[in-house]
């Protein structure tokens, strides 16, 4: 039996480098392995290759905005049960993150220091808390 759990893998993806840089960072230090994606697009390529226990997706992405990936990766037999939180700085109202099937919502600009029990309470609804 293995002494050691595996870390819960978050993927993030915003099209602004600073912004998934500074929130791996955080995550990192918060004992996540953090996989980056730049758009939507790749959000979804890598959430297939990766397996991320939760995936925090912007919502304003120029190639594929985060809604639509959502909407993506919510069909996706594999990754359908897979927590999917959305951000953006447009208010809650007007992203209509239900709509597109998203398990939670966070208004930017969000306190970087809350993020990681955010993202742990979504892994313990999920049974992937570790």
């Amino acid at each position: 039996m293995s002494g050691e759990m595996q870390s819960p893998r978050v993927l993030v993806a915003d099209d602004e480098p600073a912004i998934t840089a500074l929130v791996a960072e955080m995550l990192g230090y918060a004992g996540f392995a953090v996989v980056q994606a730049r758009g939507g697009a790749e959000a979804i390529s890598l959430a297939r290759k990766e397996k991320p226990d939760v995936i925090l997706l912007d919502v304003m992405m120029p190639d594929l905005d985060g809604r639509d990936a959502c909407k993506v990766l919510k069909m996706d037999q594999a990754l359908g049960g897979v927590p999917v939180i959305l951000f953006s700085s447009a208010d809650e109202r007007d992203v209509h993150w239900r709509g597109a099937g998203a398990d939670g919502f966070l208004q930017k600009p969000f306190s970087i220091r809350s993020l990681p029990d955010f993202v742990r309470g979504h892994l313990a609804t999920n049974g992937a808390a570790g």
